[in-house]
């Protein structure tokens, strides 16, 4: 994947289940405001990061990104995400507001770590120390975590057995600043992953340097 690149002055979205670019009155002013907060947030080093269509029936505006670690074990990165921007200007009353991100990270761990009878409270904590260190206001949150141990045969020969990591999570941002949200998931991908968070500068306009 290459580097996340805007098109126009943001990134493309889905309106009413289907891709729309940006055009004078063609996307609410506040979800406009939600993803240009997205192109100044600083991503760190280590994820390569891009642009993929957007769920199309889970709200009228919605916006996606995914993003996966350089490091891999093999040619299979070690972790992969995706954070989704959902927005309904009217609002939708699970979400108590008019705004929901959805963030899913799958990651390779440790078979030690993967046995650990508190692993899904660790996880998890991941997330919400995340949004806690990047001073994101949130409210409503959910998600899931699940641990997988998996052995693979291929042919006669029985490849080492891993363990993976999904989380899985929703919440109500309280403000159009999405910026720390995307951080918290940049942290959670890197934390699941092994990694400590390492910021780099802000993402670049299409046609701009990295």
């Amino acid at each position: 994947m290459g580097p996340l690149r805007w098109r126009t002055s943001v990134a493309s979205v889905t309106v009413n289940g289907r891709p729309r670019q940006n055009e004078a009155g063609g996307i609410p002013e506040r979800f406009e405001e939600a993803l240009l907060s997205l192109r100044d947030a600083p991503r760190p080093r280590g994820l390569l990061m891009e642009e993929v269509p957007a769920p199309k029936k889970l709200a009228p505006y919605s916006a996606a990104l995914s993003a996966e670690t350089i490091e891999t074990v093999g040619t299979t990165p070690v972790a992969t995400g995706r954070f989704v921007v959902l927005h309904d200007p009217d609002g939708q009353e699970a979400w108590n507001g008019d705004f929901r991100i959805v963030v899913q990270v799958h990651a390779r761990i440790d078979d030690e770590i993967s046995m650990d009878p508190v692993f899904e409270s660790a996880a998890w904590s991941w997330l919400t120390d995340g949004l806690e260190d990047s001073r994101a206001g949130y409210h409503a949150l959910v998600g899931t975590v699940t641990r997988v141990l998996s052995e693979t045969f291929g042919g006669l020969t029985l490849t080492d057995s891993c363990a993976h990591a999904e989380i899985r999570a929703s919440w109500s941002p309280t403000t159009p600043q999405l910026g720390p949200h995307l951080t918290a998931w940049h942290e959670l991908l890197l934390v699941a992953s092994g990694h400590e968070p390492a910021a780099v500068p802000p993402l670049t306009l299409a046609g701009a340097g990295r």
